[in-house]
């Protein structure tokens, strides 16, 4: 084996130097291949290649052309095996052997349709991602073309290895593909499109034409050039780029309102017409039948706020464009519409309205405990006007909001009893309202007895808590 690694480069300087150097394809590749490796064969005797003793795997194969003789490759594969462990080759064990080579081929012949070669080279070789080995693989290849640039790859090779019992034969066989432009190719013919013009003199080389327009389609033949037809299906004429003139009214039907009626440009082809009177042309009014005003095209404004009334949200009352035409008088951002306080500014989350103060709110928890009846009646005592009085301010001052008057007293007495002098006194205070001026529709009042203590009634105390009038002011 030794004689015949230093006859291999003698043999390969020899045969490289008797090849005709011809003008082949010399483009880089690359394959891909089924491989079967044998590492029993070397421990049998050599006529008895038992096909059972292949193990598969696969491998991928770089090569870069250094002329028409040479070739450097790079081949990594991947194979399962069954490792012999002693000099016949039993036992064995399974392995994963990853192998990495750099080889060098000498093409014998590349003829057009097969292509022998031999190689050698040096590698690693990893088992089980272990150990790492030196390998050198020796071999010879035949690839045979099957398409343009695809080739049937065959290897056959013998490995030998640094490390004992690892010595091995390999067979491959896949596809070897061309990377790039075959430099040998022969040149097209020079007329791509088949149009009888060469193209040289072809303005449209790869869609086939006519003489007439030096080698360009005309697929509605109005004379026109595709390429400078506006309307390539439809015959037309020069002047308006190919496209057709119905009415001859020097406007294309695709860019005329209405091609067959003449009229002038300025009203897009089509004649001057004024359905409703408004002084707004039919082709320009959006409302052609109903009679509107220039500055909402044609259609009506009943509230003048310059926005159409069928685009407005509040067609009878001036607004603006943010509002999509519906006032907002107080300037909170939410239209009269949906403002539960439309002259009073206040945040979208209250309605619109304002948040009562909390000076004020102190003077409605002040109401609650401050106003007076006789003992036993719903007569307001003399003390309690000026109380009421604020609540009627604020009233006033919050003209949005709506009051709840629930009156309440203790548990002495009846249920029956109480029921009925909270009813009458949360009245009294109704009227004391209305009376200066808060109208019925923002108040309502109820009486509630004993039935919602805030104190214990075991108590003074609590007691006196207990007989109230609350005053709730709410929005709807």
């Amino acid at each position: 084996m030794k004689k015949v690694l230093l006859l291999f480069p003698f043999l390969l300087l020899l045969i490289s130097n008797g090849l005709n150097a011809q003008n082949v394809d010399n483009r880089n590749s690359f394959a891909i291949r089924y491989i079967g490796s044998n590492y029993q064969w070397p421990l049998e005797d050599i006529s008895a290649l038992n096909l059972d003793d292949f193990n598969s795997g696969f491998e991928v194969e770089y090569f870069h052309a250094l002329g028409n003789l040479l070739d450097i490759s790079f081949p990594l594969r991947i194979a399962s095996a069954q490792l012999p462990q002693n000099a016949t080759g039993d036992p064995t064990r399974q392995a994963l052997n990853i192998g990495l080579d750099a080889l060098l081929n000498l093409n014998i012949y590349k003829g057009k349709v097969f292509r022998p070669r031999v190689f050698a080279g040096v590698g690693g070789l990893v088992e089980n991602s272990e150990k790492l080995t030196l390998d050198i693989p020796l071999g010879i290849g035949l690839d045979i073309l099957l398409s343009k640039s695809t080739y049937l790859s065959t290897t056959a090779g013998y490995h030998l290895n640094n490390n004992d019992l690892r010595d091995h034969l390999q067979a491959g066989l896949g596809l070897r593909i061309m990377i790039g432009e075959d430099p040998n190719q022969v040149p097209e013919v020079a007329d791509r499109d088949n149009d009888g013009i060469p193209d040289a003199e072809d303005l449209c080389p790869d869609q086939a034409g006519t003489l007439a327009l030096n080698g360009c389609p005309d697929r509605d033949g109005d004379g026109v050039a595709d390429g400078s037809d506006s309307c390539p299906d439809l015959a037309g004429v020069l002047k308006l780029k190919g496209c057709p003139d119905t009415d001859s009214d020097g406007i294309a039907d695709k860019d005329d309102a209405c091609p067959n009626e003449v009229g002038p440009i300025s009203n897009k082809g089509c004649p001057v017409t004024d359905r409703d009177s408004d002084g707004v042309a039919d082709v320009d009014d959006l409302c052609p039948d109903i009679a509107g005003s220039a500055a909402t095209m044609g259609c009506p404004d009943r509230d003048g706020d310059g926005i159409a009334d069928k685009d407005d949200d509040c067609p009878n009352q001036p607004g603006t464009t943010a509002n999509n035409g519906c006032p907002d008088s107080d300037g909170d951002g939410i239209v009269d519409r949906l403002d539960s306080c439309p002259n009073l500014a206040g945040p979208a989350g209250n309605k619109g309205c304002p948040e009562i103060a909390q000076t004020d709110r102190e003077v409605l928890a002040e109401a609650v405990q401050s106003i007076a009846f006789e003992t036993g009646s719903a007569t307001l005592r003399s003390e309690s006007y000026a109380i009421l009085d604020k609540v009627v301010d604020i009233l006033q001052r919050y003209a949005g909001y709506k009051v709840r008057i629930g009156g309440h007293t203790d548990s002495i007495g009846s249920a029956g009893d109480n029921l009925s002098l909270s009813k009458r006194r949360a009245k009294a205070c109704y009227d004391y309202l209305l009376n200066k001026g808060i109208n019925v529709t923002r108040m309502s009042h109820e009486g509630y007895g004993e039935t919602q203590p805030i104190g214990d009634n075991r108590y003074a105390p609590g007691r006196e808590q207990n007989r109230r009038v609350e005053f709730d002011l709410y929005i709807e």
